[in-house]
């Protein structure tokens, strides 16, 4: 009677823990807003769209671009952080690792932590100026993290990747010479992996008799939804432009495999399949943002972002062929994020013709209570700096930009996730992209 007792109990509270965790939000809503040249370069793209990104950003900024045109753009983040975490309740039995003065296990990075921010668009005017449309495929996010299998961290993660390819048509429409709208509308494809040890102490009870010191469980899960987004644009007086967005909600439900594998202590090394659904929610999420020409040559701006993360109060998950194992439900407690930023953009100086400077900074306030976040998908409020070149030459514009993030890891001492996740550390981050632009006709 106690093989069947502890087993579920053991794998259900596991599971929770990955399937939780592997799809929680991050710092400025899910997903990466670092898309576009005025976005990455000065922080303030959604008031002046005048590149593709404005498909992502304000699709009503495609009336800023006429003729036909191709944009490519690639970015690479890379995480630097550093973590160190204290023991919990009978940790000690299965980590050997020494713990210093201030009661912390030794400091961990990650063998692998980046993100990839590619983009694809084409545009083109379909009518007189007044009506435009675009083709594009990015991807949002595309983050991952690897802690080595040896690490004190290993009960928490040993390696996760959430990924969301989305691909959208957009059209746009000059209303007056002083007002345009537009939307688009898409399919995103959410994709989560996780894989990490399961810790074998629930609520005091050993199931490493059972399973081992070390069972690895597997989590994947994939889903297709629709999107879509409208923007509106506006040029009330000469050189001030007035810009704002909404994208919808999206209620994903991610299925695919799960798998637990029992360690080589186990008393039988069995592999245990099975398959989840878990709910995920991706928030609304308004921009608002103004730019306006100080001088001929020097340009202001500044946007708003606010994601609407007060509706995801809880994680979900259905499991099927599991022994016992029907449902995990996760409290999240999130709260509404938002995000400032602001920069200047520099241009059609006489010493430097086609060429355009760009600066901007950012605050970005987390949606997660700090007892609720997890070393698999940590969010944390930042401050980042941005900086930007871009150059015009014909047909064609170049541009490189630059973005560092600061992050503020708060040190959790009250942290409710299984095993918990009291940590202290801290974070940077590195984001370069490059953008080439090409108008064919």
């Amino acid at each position: 009677m106690l093989r069947p007792v502890q087993y579920p109990m053991r794998m259900g509270t596991a599971l929770a823990v990955l399937c939780a965790s592997a799809q929680s939000g991050r710092a400025g809503g899910f997903g990466i807003p670092e898309m576009g040249v005025r976005r990455t370069g000065m922080g303030a793209i959604v008031g002046r769209p005048d590149e593709p990104a404005a498909v992502f950003q304000n699709p009503a900024g495609l009336t800023l671009l006429p003729g036909v045109r191709l944009y490519a753009s690639f970015g690479l983040a890379f995480v630097s952080t550093e973590f160190r975490l204290r023991p919990w309740d009978q940790s000690d039995r299965f980590l050997d690792a020494p713990v210093d003065a201030d009661g912390y296990y030794p400091a961990q990075k990650p063998t692998r932590a980046v993100g990839a921010i590619p983009m694809l668009v084409a545009t083109a005017d379909l009518w007189r100026g007044r009506l435009f449309g675009a083709l594009s495929l990015y991807v949002s996010n595309a983050t991952g993290a690897q802690f080595a299998r040896d690490a004190v961290t290993h009960y928490h993660l040993i390696d996760g990747y959430v990924v969301a390819p989305q691909a959208s048509l957009s059209l746009a429409y000059k209303v007056g010479p002083r007002l345009a709208v537009g939307g688009s509308l898409g399919v995103i494809n959410p994709r989560v992996h996780g894989k990490r040890f399961v810790f074998p102490i629930i609520n005091g009870m050993d199931a490493s008799v059972l399973v081992g010191s070390q069972p690895e469980l597997t989590l994947d899960g994939s889903d297709w939804r629709p999107t879509w987004n409208l923007g509106v644009l506006a040029a009330p007086v000469a050189g001030l432009t007035l810009g704002a967005s909404v994208t919808g909600r999206v209620d994903a439900q991610l299925q695919g495999p799960v798998v637990v594998q029992y360690s080589a202590d186990a008393p039988r090394p069995e592999r245990l399949e099975g398959t989840h659904a878990t709910e995920l929610m991706l928030p609304w999420t308004f921009l608002a943002g103004a730019n306006y020409d100080v001088s001929p040559n020097v340009e202001l701006g500044g946007e708003l972002r606010y994601w609407l993360y007060r509706q995801y109060d809880r994680q979900y998950t259905a499991v099927n062929n599991i022994f016992l194992l029907t449902e995990l439900e996760t409290i999240k407690d999130y709260h509404d994020s938002w995000q400032v930023s602001g920069g200047a953009r520099v241009h059609d100086l006489a010493q430097a013709p086609g060429v355009e400077l760009m600066l901007g900074t950012h605050y970005d306030r987390t949606p997660a209570p700090a007892r609720t976040v997890t070393l698999d998908q940590p969010t944390f409020s930042h401050v980042g700096l941005h900086s930007g070149l871009r150059w015009t030459r014909g047909r064609y514009r170049l541009a490189a930009t630059y973005v560092h993030y600061w992050y503020d890891i708060p040190t959790i001492e009250d942290s409710i996730t299984s095993p918990p996740s009291n940590i202290t550390g801290d974070g940077t981050n590195n984001i370069f992209t490059l953008a080439f632009e090409a108008t064919v006709r």
